[in-house]
């Protein structure tokens, strides 16, 4: 059985272990894993038996993300009816 390392080894400059980018990201480690398999979000480049993600390109990932969403609240905005005007109540007739 393989004995664990003593000191965690660091990642290359500019990069993320998996954890650490899924913290940077927002989102948990099992979600990273599922953009990964989709095709989705930041791709991973593999360092020895790890998955190191650029810093680079999760920030610019994220950024995307921002922009599509303000993107898409703009386009709701641009497409969504004006409010039906008020009716008021007719009052009851009286009954004779």
């Amino acid at each position: 059985m393989p004995r664990l390392a003593k000191t965690p080894t660091l990642p290359p400059a500019g990069y993320l272990w998996t954890p650490e980018a899924a913290r940077r990201m927002g989102v948990s480690v099992k979600t990273l894993w599922n953009y990964r398999h989709l095709g989705k979000g930041p791709q991973p480049k593999v360092r020895g038996r790890k998955l190191a993600y650029a810093i680079d390109e999760i920030d610019a990932w994220l950024k995307a993300q921002d922009d599509a969403e303000v993107a898409a609240k703009q386009q709701a905005a641009r497409e969504s009816r004006p409010p039906e005007p008020r009716t008021t109540r007719r009052p009851a007739r009286a009954i004779a």
